[in-house]
Parts: structure tokens; sequence; C-alpha cells
């Protein structure tokens, strides 16, 4: 159990900073040189979605252990699998990675604790 919340906090880490990187260096993330004011726009709606969900998985697991830490942990694994799906739209072979991993640690973490 806590190797899981070990992983679990970890890619819940992970989860934040490419979160904030997509806030404040949007082109990092979609590999364009220059980023329009739509990657800009976009970068900043997925920091607002991305640092609270990660926050929140990273802390409820420690904090409250049982339903309300699994109810967050799912919420948390259901916004990863929105990302693979939009890294397999994409292409983004590391994305569908990352997000799936995530999918699958918040998942266990979130039976786990429940």
């Amino acid at each position: 159990m806590n190797a899981l919340l070990g992983a679990n906090a970890v890619g819940a880490a992970a989860g934040i900073a490419f979160a904030l990187v997509g806030g404040v260096r949007p082109a990092a993330l979609s590999d364009s040189g220059t980023p329009t004011p739509g990657e800009r726009f976009y970068g900043w709606m997925y920091a607002t979605r991305g640092v609270p969900l990660g926050v929140a998985a990273l802390v409820a697991p420690l904090a409250w252990p049982g339903p309300a830490a699994a109810l967050i942990l799912c919420a948390a694994a259901a916004a990863q699998v929105g990302d693979a799906v939009i890294g397999v739209a994409t292409r983004k072979w590391t994305m569908i990675a990352g997000a799936s991993l995530l999918t699958a640690i918040h998942t266990a973490t979130a039976v786990a604790t429940a």
C-alpha cells in the first residue's frame, strides 16, 4: 500500500508540474516555436484544471482515506483518460503513455483506499 501511495504522490506531482509548464510555457507541450494566443489560452485552461486536481489527488489519499479520496482519485483518473484520448488524437505517444500510467495509478489507489 505504501508503494502505491508513493507512486500516486509522484504521479500527482508530475501532473502538477506538467500543468504548470502548460500554463507558463505552452509551446513546450505543443512543440511549436512561438505559442499562439490560443495556445496560451488553452495552456492556462489546462493549468487551472490540472493544478487543483493534481493537488487533490496528492493530498486526498493521505488526508482522507476512504470514499472521499476514492472519489477525488476517480475524478483525477477520468481527467487522465481525457488526456490520453487527446494524445491518441494528436499522436503524441508520450502523452498517451504518461496519462495512461497515471490513470492506472489513480484508479488502483482509489480502489486501495476506498
